[in-house]
């Protein structure tokens, strides 16, 4: 029997590797199980005053459901001067409301080596973003990495 480390961490390693290449290969797909992915449309954030859309990247989020669950894809990009954590927007009228807080990182200017920030909507369709200081103001945010689940 071999005391050799590597070889007893590749043997270690190798078997669950092994058991879980052979489950995958014979799995069936989750949209393929259910059938359907079902896409909302886009449909525009309702900004608050001092937060503009850039040109060509209005800020917008839909809901997509894939194999019964929810969710929520954003994209578009905002200027504006966060000294401090604030509400930015707002689901728009008759958007499905989460039923908890739902949370995601999002690009921003990098100051000070910080280029992300928590972007957040709650129970009531508020749309925040949290990580600005009076130091380190958030002067853009970016949406589209934004893409977590719903319900």
């Amino acid at each position: 029997m071999s005391h050799n480390r590597r070889s007893v961490l590749g043997a270690a390693l190798a078997l669950p590797a092994a058991l879980t290449a052979g489950s995958l290969a014979g799995a069936t797909p989750a949209a393929a199980v259910t059938g359907t992915v079902d896409a909302g449309a886009w449909t525009a954030l309702v900004l608050e005053p001092g937060i503009t859309s850039s040109a060509g990247a209005t800020p917008e989020v839909r809901l997509v459901t894939i194999a019964g669950t929810t969710f929520l894809q954003a994209r578009g990009l905002v200027t504006c001067s966060l000294t401090a954590d604030a509400k930015i927007g707002r689901l728009p009228d008759g958007f499905a409301l989460p039923t908890g807080y739902v949370r995601a990182a999002a690009p921003r200017n990098n100051s000070q080596g910080v280029n992300a920030c928590r972007f957040e909507i709650n129970p009531t369709g508020s749309v925040s973003v949290f990580g600005a200081t009076t130091g380190n103001a958030i002067t853009w945010v970016q949406f589209d990495s934004v893409q977590t689940i719903w319900r």
